[in-house]
């Protein structure tokens, strides 16, 4: 059974690599890299750590459970017994790839435990099929063995391995109680409990307290079942048990997705299919951290209880406990358990600043404490594409009328897209014509009531993925160069240049940003600095909103290790260096993006909870649903535009952190974009964000080669390079009526091209609406006084002073 276990995992993680190289379905990630030079374990800890763990871990338990006589049960064994190695040898890949972060490692472990669970029916079906084959009558009972005793049928497993008729209800109780202990962490207080904390049978906080003890009750009773049933096998008890626990686990996350399945259908769009596995992961990480536990306990219980004892608390003084009342007292105990051992949280009040803060509720307010939605534009001017095509130019220019036309459209904030290759074009010599540049920007906008956010952008790394003239890839097709880091900063060991499935999801991509997660050779630390120079050079401006610390960051070769926990240690880092340069000015908003996977599927694990103690974050992810995620070329929507809002939404909740959508937009044809439905969740949410883009050149390594327009909202005629009418429906959306500022807190907001409604809470006069076209607006209000409208350019500016509740419409 054990080598025939062991061969047919080792074909399918064989098979996994080669066809599926971004190892995002396959259980071990094969990009193509070179082997040497290694630069750290890291760098091969797949390989020489979580294969070779996986392999060994599956052959020693197949090699325990297979002296069993009942063939499917036995098989169920193996099948436990690979998902549960693979979990434990990703839980010391992991380690060995990102010391520290213990629990969320632990946590995440249960993506693999969901892949582990599909890779492992062909070694079920064939453990199943060689118990049948290898099936013998069940010899008589030996009267000389006594129950328990390790003698008769199951003495071959040896003195280590206890047979199974062993004590359930202890198994059952360790899952209960740690189930109830450790639950809040990992559903509602998990990396993913934005997308399935609101789930009504959990052993969390969020499931209340019927639904909480309900889940534990299940995991203990589940536990006993199993245990009982799976013992048939004489299978050594501690291994029994353990695995009975992994199952119960299981069972428990399959329950959640049937009672969470209602809301996941609801919507229209097929979130249900991916909740499956967000629900089932976390349950099985759970599983694993269950079954170490009770298997452990299982077999210490005959040294640590006296021999005569080692049948577990048998009739005593005339009293058996019998197993209902054993059960009782593990559900008691788990009962109480569960309010004593869930993790609170404590609201920390983010500091106040003379630029843009957080107000305690998570609202970006200005410095009189004025909530501020920030509306506008992505602005990629400056950026350093790749010459895609010789004849045509990357950018278009940047000038001050583009600027005006902003202010027109009633704009209040660019998202400025720097590139780190143009930066910093050599290690630590930051290029002084290009702050210029940027510093120009910067001032120009400001002199037209625009705020900046500071983006360090990039896009499949940077130039240096393109592949050289000639490549052949087995898997995809060659990749021309992008934008993002210096070609200094490059380290691709030999991966393939090649897009599987598409850009990020390249080989040479995903290994070059597993290289500056890891920093190696010190690339990471350079950005870092340079995040420290460009906050001391802004320290002082109040019209720069904040800093986006990285563009789309690639999810690496081991999400969510590399995606997780060491792109939040980037992220630590890079505050860390914005509040050192700030020492001489004040702090600023720092905007934090999930990795690529969110702008592809509308939601992602991120990174770890207390990835930094700073206070100033801003959430930003890119709100691409049913736009450019990669299933709107199936025909199906995953994540639906209000889904994705209010997935968003939660995600913030969960980092204690605003909410802003770094990018939106490219939906294609206008006519047909579903614009004003995510317009109407922008309004419903109260956030604001920065549509993509205002000027996109023919040239710019997004463009087609036979496009004969560029650009999303300022259109450039390819032929001639003039510039177009932007699409009216895009225009009408975008310049529609908005607070771009409220005294207090706004508390409801809708609004379309022709009218708004706005309330509020609060006491002062820093109420300043926008409205667009040049007829006067209506202007109707309670709890509002000093109301006036005065003209601007593309619009009106409507101005007063607000004490307390208070309502405004106006329309044209």
């Amino acid at each position: 059974m054990s080598p025939i276990a062991v061969v047919v995992l080792a074909a399918v993680i064989v098979l996994g690599a080669v066809f599926d190289p971004s190892g995002l379905a396959a259980p071990y990630t094969w990009t193509g890299a070179d082997l040497l030079p290694v630069a750290g374990l890291w760098q091969v800890a797949a390989l020489a750590v979580y294969v070779p763990l996986l392999l060994a871990g599956v052959g020693v338990l197949a090699w325990v459970v297979a002296r069993g006589r009942a063939p499917l049960r036995t098989a169920l064994l193996v099948w436990g017994a690979v998902v549960w190695s693979a979990m434990a040898a990703k839980l010391v890949m992991s380690l060995v790839m990102a010391f520290g972060d213990v629990v969320y490692l632990a946590w995440s472990t249960g993506f693999t435990g969901v892949k582990a669970a599909v890779f492992g029916l062909p070694v079920l079906a064939a453990a199943w099929l060689t118990q049948l084959l290898r099936r013998r009558p069940t010899p008589p009972p030996s009267s000389s063995a006594s129950p328990g005793s390790g003698a008769g049928p199951a003495a071959a497993s040896g003195a280590f391995f206890p047979r199974a008729s062993g004590p359930g209800w202890v198994a059952a109780g360790v899952a209960m109680v740690l189930g109830a202990s450790v639950g809040g962490v990992w559903w509602g207080g998990s990396p993913i409990g934005y997308a399935i904390g609101d789930s009504p049978l959990a052993p969390a906080p969020e499931a209340g307290p019927l639904g909480c003890l309900a889940a534990v009750t299940l995991l203990g009773v589940t536990t006993w079942a199993l245990n009982r049933w799976l013992s048939a096998t004489t299978s050594p008890r501690a291994v029994v048990a353990g695995i009975s626990a992994l199952g119960a686990a299981a069972t428990l996350g399959l329950v959640e997705v049937a009672v969470g399945l209602p809301g996941d259908l609801a919507g229209g769009d097929t979130f249900w299919a991916p909740a499956i596995m967000l629900r089932l992961a976390p349950a099985l990480s759970l599983g694993a951290l269950l079954a170490l536990a009770t298997a452990a306990l299982v077999a210490l219980l005959p040294a640590l209880l006296p021999a005569q004892r080692t049948a577990l608390l048998p009739a005593r003084k005339g009293v058996a406990f019998s197993a209902p009342i054993r059960m009782a007292v593990v559900v008691a105990a788990a009962a109480l358990a569960v309010p004593l051992l869930q993790p609170g949280t404590t609201a920390a009040q983010p500091p106040r600043t003379k630029g843009l803060a957080l107000s305690a509720d998570r609202r970006i307010i200005d410095a009189d404490g004025n909530e501020v939605l920030l509306r506008g534009v992505n602005v990629n001017q400056l950026e350093d594409y790749f010459q895609k095509f010789p004849d045509k130019a990357v950018t278009r220019p940047l000038t001050e009328a583009d600027f005006a036309g902003m202010e027109q459209m009633g704009f209040n904030v660019i998202r400025l897209a720097l590139s780190w290759s143009a930066l910093e074009p050599q290690p630590g010599h930051y290029d002084p014509a290009y702050l210029a540049r940027i510093s120009w920007a910067v001032e120009t906008a400001a002199k037209h009531g625009l705020r900046t956010v500071i983006d360090m952008h990039q896009d499949a790394w940077g130039k240096g993925v393109a592949a050289a003239p000639g490549t052949t890839c087995k898997n995809g097709s060659p990749m021309h160069g992008w934008d993002g880091a210096p070609t200094w900063a490059d380290r691709f060991d030999g991966t393939p240049k090649c897009e599987f499935t598409g850009r990020d999801i390249s080989p040479a991509v995903a290994r070059a940003f597993t290289n500056f997660y890891q920093d190696r050779d010190g690339i990471q630390t350079r950005l870092v600095a340079a995040w420290g120079m460009l906050a001391e050079r802004f320290a002082n401006e109040p019209m720069v909103a904040g800093y986006d610390l990285l563009n789309e960051p690639g999810f690496g070769e081991a999400p969510p290790i590399t995606s997780g926990v060491l792109l939040g240690r980037y992220y630590d880092r890079a505050i860390k260096a914005i509040r050192a340069g700030e020492k001489r000015g004040f702090p600023h908003l720092v905007f934090f993006e999930p990795s690529v996977l969110w702008s592809g599927l509308g939601f992602e694990v991120s990174v770890p909870k207390d990835f930094t103690d700073d206070r100033l974050l801003v959430f930003a992810p890119h709100l691409y649903n049913e736009s450019i995620t990669i299933d709107q070329g199936t025909g199906l929507t995953i994540t639906s535009i209000e889904r994705g809002f209010d997935l968003a939404s939660r995600a913030a909740e969960y980092y204690g952190a605003g909410l802003w959508s770094g990018e939106w937009g490219w939906f294609g044809d206008p006519t047909s974009a579903p614009i004003a439905k995510y317009t109407d969740q922008e309004d419903r949410h109260r956030i604001g964000g920065a549509f993509w883009v205002w000027k996109q050149s023919c040239g710019d390594a997004h463009a087609g080669a036979e496009s004969k327009t560029g650009g999303n909202l300022m259109i450039e005629d390819c032929a001639t390079g003039k510039d177009l009418p932007p699409p009216p429906e895009y225009l009408a959306e975008l310049s529609r009526p908005y607070p771009r500022s409220a005294p207090g807190r706004l508390t409801g907001l809708t609004s379309d091209q022709a009218s708004l409604t706005a309330q509020g809470e609060g006491s002062g006069c820093g109420l300043d609406v926008w409205f667009p076209g040049s007829a006067r607006p209506v202007v109707r209000s309670t709890g509002l006084t000093g109301v006036t409208a005065r003209q601007a350019p593309g619009g009106w500016r409507i101005t007063g002073c607000t004490r307390g509740a208070y309502t405004l419409t106006a329309r044209r």
